[in-house]
């Protein structure tokens, strides 16, 4: 009997949703280089859905495609007013997924406080006082008790994520909830990653590539402070992610 040749799973994948709301070939080029310069570790060759807001022609759409191509973003899906643009769809490679259901978070790069201890004290002393989003309760955590390599993606769905080891460079974790790592994080590091403003992430040694809360994030750039390659926290505050030790 042939053994069976291949599996097929579901899968999570961290993706930039790019909505196109006026597509001026010109402007849009000169706008849409300017942000993946800003963060080139995480825009270049991400994967990329295009949101069509207005109908574009055929023409307007494969010069879109050929736009962000030239970028180094790759366009893998399209939703949206995708309308007569099926067939050049299909024809591109790529996937319509206007009927699915999934979930975007705002992108928004964020400049980081460095807080001190007495600070963070006094600040979840605040956070206490506030009334806290109401967020889907969490399964028990999904621990992972080896060295996360380059290229490897561990998703925690509805739960936080416990790493035990080491996360090298190019590798991802993502979690609904919180993100721990029992030594150093030198990968990407998305928690609440279903809008989760509460979500934590924790770390033995932070020389993470990308932190991301919320959708909220930060680059390796502005990782390179105090907490730099120490025990350090990151979380959401008023919608600036803050670094402080881990005490």
């Amino acid at each position: 009997m042939t053994e069976t040749c291949f599996r097929m799973k579901g899968t999570t994948l961290t993706s930039v949703v790019l909505e196109v709301v006026d597509f001026e070939p010109d402007v849009f080029e000169s706008q849409l280089s300017q942000k993946v310069a800003s963060a080139p570790q995480f825009f270049t060759r991400s994967s990329l859905i295009l949101h069509i807001v207005k109908p574009l022609s055929a023409t307007e759409f494969e010069l879109l495609v050929a736009l962000c191509r030239r970028l180094q973003l790759q366009p893998m899906a399209v939703k949206g007013e995708v309308g007569e643009l099926k067939p050049i769809i299909n024809d591109l490679g790529l996937a319509d997924v206007s009927q699915s259901k999934f979930t975007d978070s705002a992108l928004k790069s964020q400049r980081v406080d460095v807080a001190t201890q007495d600070d963070t004290k006094k600040n979840s002393q605040e956070t206490s006082d506030k009334i806290a989003p109401q967020v889907a309760p969490l399964k028990p955590a999904k621990v992972v008790a080896r060295p996360v390599r380059s290229g490897q993606q561990v998703y925690a769905e509805g739960s936080d994520l416990i790493v035990t080891a080491s996360v090298s460079e190019g590798a991802e974790l993502l979690a609904d909830g919180n993100i721990h790592v029992y030594g150093t994080l030198r990968g990407r590091a998305l928690a609440g990653v279903k809008g989760n403003t509460q979500a934590r992430v924790y770390c033995q040694a932070l020389d993470a590539e990308l932190i991301s809360i919320a959708g909220q994030f930060i680059m390796h750039e502005s990782v390179k402070g105090d907490c730099w390659k120490k025990p350090a926290q990151v979380y959401l505050e008023e919608e600036t992610l803050r670094i402080v030790p881990l005490a």
